[in-house]
This record gives structure tokens, sequence and C-alpha cells, in this order.
């Protein structure tokens, strides 16, 4: 491993231990419990997805004509998570999105898709999120995530 991988690596040693040591890992005991978490779980890995569009076009150039925009190191980076966030490979082989096979688990397990079905078929007709947001019937502090992370998209920070 090279010398600037080691050190990013020690640098966030204790980063990878507060998630590891996270206690939702100590709360989920049944798979009820694994159904409710991926339940609200799910609109943070949507939400990643969007995220990572803006850096994707904040970072690359996804506009025609096209340019190169900033560092080819950035670029390779950003569309290498891309690559892997939205057409990765499922159990059965077929390119699907991280968020699409996060769903397969969840039918698969039997969690309750209502919630983040109602809210992407809202968002869908409008593309308005505070609007999809409040017609979904989800907990405050889903709603509150998913706002902080808009926010942040929003302050193209």
């Amino acid at each position: 491993m090279n010398h600037r991988v080691s050190k990013l690596v020690r640098e966030i040693a204790p980063l990878k231990q507060q998630i590891i040591d996270h206690k939702v890992y100590a709360s989920i005991k049944s798979l009820e419990d694994l159904r409710i978490f991926m339940q609200y779980h799910v609109f943070a890995v949507w939400d990643f997805m969007s995220l990572l569009k803006v850096l994707q076009s904040n970072l690359t150039c996804t506009r025609i004509p096209w340019f190169p925009v900033g560092s080819g190191n950035t670029r390779y980076f950003i569309n290498e998570i891309v690559l892997g966030e939205e057409s990765d490979v499922d159990l059965y082989g077929v390119r699907k999105s991280h968020f699409e096979i996060y769903m397969d688990a969840m039918n698969q397990s039997g969690a309750d898709c209502t919630q983040i079905d109602n809210f992407l078929n809202e968002l869908k007709l409008n593309y308005n999120l505070e609007a999809a947001l409040s017609k979904t019937e989800i907990p405050s502090e889903v709603r509150e995530f998913v706002n902080f992370t808009f926010e942040i998209i929003q302050s193209n920070k």
C-alpha cells in the first residue's frame, strides 16, 4: 500500500471504529427490528444518491458540450463512486443501483416499502421535495435528515 493511502487509513481509523461501535448495531436484535430500521434507513440510501449526483455535477462535466473540469483524479474518484452506486451487480448478476438492491432486500425481508414508494411517487409528480416530504407519512427525524442533506446540496458547499 502506498504511503498516502496508509496515512489516510490511519487517519480515518478512529472514525471507522465509531461507525463499527454505533449503537444501531446493538439495537437490531430481530428480523422485525431490521425491517423497521430498513423502512427508515432507505431514505438515507436514496438521498445519498442525490448528494453523490450533485458532486458529480459540480466536480465533473455532465453538460453538453463537454469540457474537462477540475482534477482528473477527482473526476475519476467521483465517477468511480457513481459507477459502483448506480450500476452495481445484484445477487443474480443484474445491474442495479445500490438503492434498487436495498429495495430488493427490503422486499425480501418483508420490510414495509410504502413510505419510500409514496415519497418517490409524489416527488416524481412535481419534483418538489418539501411537498413530497410533507405528503408522506414519515417520522420527523427522517424528514429532518433528508432536509439536511438537501440543505447541503443547495448550499453548494
